[in-house]
C-alpha cells in the first residue's frame, strides 16, 4: 500500500508542477496583457497548490480527503503537520525568489517584500490563495465579490513553481520523516 501511496504522490507532484508551470507562464505574460490574466493566474496556482499538499499526503503514506468542500480545503492542508515539508520548501523558496526578483532587471515586478516580511508575506498569500480556492462559494471559480482580497501573483507563483519543481525532482525530500532528519 505505501508504494501505491507514493507513486499516487509523484503523479499528483507532476500534475501540480504542469499547473504551476501554466501559472508561471500566465504570470509573465501579465506584463503585457496586465489583469486579464489575474484572475486565470490564480486560478491555476490555487489548483497547482491543492495538488501539491495533497501530493505531499501521499508522500507520507496518507490518503488526503479528496471529495466534498474538505478536498479543497487548501487553508487546513497548509497547517496539517504532514504538510510541513511543503511549508519549509516554500519558505526556503521565497527567499529565494525574492533574490531573483531583486536581480532581475525587467521591472514590472512591484512590492518586492523586505527580508524580514518574506515568510510573514508568502504564507498570508498561500492562506489567502487557499481561502480564494475553496473558501464559501469558491470565489476563485465563481467570482462575485469585486472588493475580495488576493494575493500578488509574481512573488507566490514564482515560489510555488519552484516547490513544485523540486517536488517533481526529489519527493523524497517530501516526506516528514526526511525533512526532520530522521531517515
Amino acid at each position: 500500500m505505501k508504494g501505491e501511496l507514493f507513486a499516487q504522490g509523484v503523479n499528483f507532484a507532476a500534475i501540480a508542477n504542469q499547473f504551476l508551470l501554466a501559472a508561471m507562464t500566465l504570470n509573465e505574460a501579465q506584463k503585457d496583457q496586465g489583469k486579464a490574466l489575474f484572475l486565470p493566474t490564480l486560478a491555476l496556482a490555487g489548483h497547482g497548490l491543492e495538488m501539491m499538499l495533497k501530493a505531499c499526503f501521499f508522500l507520507n503514506n496518507k490518503a488526503p480527503v479528496t471529495k466534498g468542500k474538505k478536498g479543497h480545503d487548501i487553508v487546513s492542508m497548509w497547517h496539517d503537520n504532514i504538510c510541513e515539508p511543503i511549508r519549509g520548501h516554500v519558505f526556503v523558496n521565497a527567499h529565494r525568489v525574492v533574490a531573483d526578483l531583486r536581480d532581475d532587471a525587467r521591472g514590472y515586478v512591484f512590492g518586492i517584500p523586505k527580508d524580514e516580511e518574506i515568510l510573514t508575506l508568502i504564507d498570508k498569500y498561500v492562506i489567502e490563495l487557499g481561502s480564494l480556492h475553496g473558501g464559501a462559494g469558491y470565489p476563485l471559480r465563481y467570482p462575485t465579490e469585486t472588493d475580495r482580497q488576493a494575493p500578488k501573483t509574481p512573488f507566490l507563483v514564482m515560489t510555488l513553481y519552484g516547490v513544485a519543481d523540486d517536488m517533481v525532482k526529489r519527493p523524497h525530500d517530501f516526506e516528514v520523516s526526511r525533512f526532520q532528519g530522521r531517515t
